[in-house]
């Protein structure tokens, strides 16, 4: 943890606020699907494509966010999307019918949206190009460690039969936003509005310079891949597989997100310490084997009974922690390394876009193939997802210089 000692106040006051916001959402996360399928009664279909409908509508708002970050710098948009976020999760509680969750879910997503690229885009101006890697990597270790104390949490507390244990859950989440909220406050001086040169403002060329950055694009088709077949498949879609079909209760999934998050908050130092130097677009390929590896294990396990069913899950998890621990330096890093300094809002907001587009198709393709108990096609489905995105990031590497690629170590720029 040496990392976090040598680091800057504003760098630990961010990352303490981090902290709490994620335990905020680990008590949510893992419960939101469930919660309007069992709880509020709604079919797993409409469920999922609420999930759905959340990311879509956030398609729109991304853009506007980078927009409004490289204007009004990153600071004063992320404080005024973690209140919107706030009054959204609290909002859930209150839930009855399915235009109230889209109501809701359109709400979340416009806070969502704006959250995320803010928050890189100010990480990636608050410290130096050296210790950013380091700082993406330390800030998605306090992530897990949140989400999964939050998932322990909130198995103790949630019970299907009582909605009063959900809408103590989202009132919670809504706090810790709130104490997000204050830390983001204290950080004055920092991510305010850039100073651009007459050069800069004459040659932005906006979001058309950006679609004409071929290595830019190529990169973000590969997230968005990797990402839809990964982690959104793996939030939405994993609750369900393992209550319906792999017979385990809601309470399981707290401890089985722990697994995940422990291997992350234990792994993720001597992780970082371990990229400087390698190929990104080499480690970015492994992180879609890896992630294949884990999926066709998490496939098999539903076939065994309960406990066993439990354990191979919680292998799975562990293993697709490890390629979660490669991404979380590697894949802000690279978007960071190609984005101008007056553009850095708008590159992020793409990078968040993936991140909705992603969540959009994740749920909506889970949701359906697991209505139809298509376990087997949608395992499939996603391993081909993985390798084909890996197979695309491959052929990036000739596009980046050895600098933006990671093969010159960081001691050497």
């Amino acid at each position: 943890m040496g990392e976090l000692r040598d680091s800057t106040p504003q760098v630990k006051r961010f990352l303490a606020g981090a902290l709490f916001n994620s335990l905020g959402s680990g008590l949510t996360l893992p419960i939101l699907i469930i919660y309007l399928n069992q709880v509020r009664g709604f079919s797993l279909t409409a469920a999922s494509l609420i999930l759905s409908w959340m990311a879509i509508t956030g398609l729109a708002f991304s853009p506007i966010s980078g927009h409004l970050v490289d204007k009004f710098g990153p600071r004063r948009i992320m404080l005024i999307a973690i209140l919107i976020e706030a009054v959204a999760m609290f909002s859930w509680s209150f839930v009855d019918t399915v235009s109230d969750a889209l109501l809701v879910g359109t709400l979340s997503s416009l806070g969502n949206a704006a959250i995320w690229p803010t928050q890189t885009t100010m990480m990636a101006r608050m410290v130096s190009e050296d210790f950013r890697p380091k700082f993406f990597g330390l800030q998605f270790m306090m992530l897990n460690l949140g989400l999964g104390l939050g998932g322990v949490v909130s198995s103790f507390i949630v019970e299907i039969n009582d909605p009063a244990s959900f809408t103590r859950l989202f009132a919670l989440d809504a706090v810790t936003y709130l104490v997000f909220f204050g830390f983001i406050l204290t950080l004055r001086g920092t991510g305010g509005p850039l100073k651009k040169t007459q050069m800069e403002i004459e040659n932005d060329g906006g979001y058309r310079q950006l679609i004409a950055d071929r290595s830019f694009m190529r990169l973000s088709a590969a997230k968005l891949l990797l990402l839809t077949f990964g982690y959104a498949s793996l939030d939405a879609g994993l609750p369900t597989l393992l209550t319906l079909y792999g017979d385990l209760s809601v309470k399981a999934l707290g401890p089985i997100w722990a697994v995940n998050t422990g291997v992350i908050v234990l792994g993720q130092i001597f992780v970082i310490n371990r990229l400087d130097g390698r190929s990104r677009v080499r480690l970015m390929f492994g992180i879609s084997l890896i992630w294949s590896v884990a999926w066709i294990i998490i496939g098999l396990s539903v076939s065994l009974d309960p406990k066993a069913t439990f354990a191979l899950t919680a292998i799975g998890v562990g293993i697709f922690a490890l390629g979660e621990m490669i991404w979380s330096t590697v894949g802000p890093t690279l978007t960071n390394e190609l984005a101008p300094e007056n553009m850095r809002g708008r590159y992020n907001s793409v990078d968040g876009l993936i991140w909705v587009f992603a969540g959009a198709m994740g749920p909506a393709l889970s949701g359906i193939m697991l209505q139809y108990e298509l376990i087997a096609l949608w395992i499939a489905t996603i391993v081909v997802g993985q390798l084909v995105a890996g197979i695309l990031v491959s052929r990036l590497r000739s596009l980046l210089t050895p600098a933006q690629d990671g093969r010159v170590s960081e001691t050497q720029k």
